[in-house]
């Protein structure tokens, strides 16, 4: 798996994680704010254009903002499944 279809894949689990926990429109608001990142409707990532490690802080970013310490562990699980995704918060 190339690195740009394992943060893609961070990237969907984490949406879909938080479209359960905050509900899909504020889950998909807040990852679309984000520039160089493409969510369908499901939370499925489809596109990630400029750096991934940027994109994926910046979405943490986000759902950190919106739910602290419950976002920051759901994204420590994630991150663990996939040791070549870096991440900076």
């Amino acid at each position: 798996m190339d690195q740009n279809s394992q943060y893609q894949n961070v990237l969907t689990d984490l949406i879909k994680k938080q479209m359960v926990m905050l509900g899909p429109n504020v889950a998909l608001g807040q990852a679309r704010k984000v520039a160089g990142i493409t969510v369908g409707d499901d939370g499925t990532v489809t596109a990630i254009s400029g750096d991934p490690q940027a994109v994926l802080s910046a979405v943490a970013k986000q759902y950190i903002s919106l739910s602290g310490a419950i976002a920051q562990m759901t994204l420590d699980s994630l991150i663990a499944k996939y040791p070549d995704v870096k991440i900076t918060t």
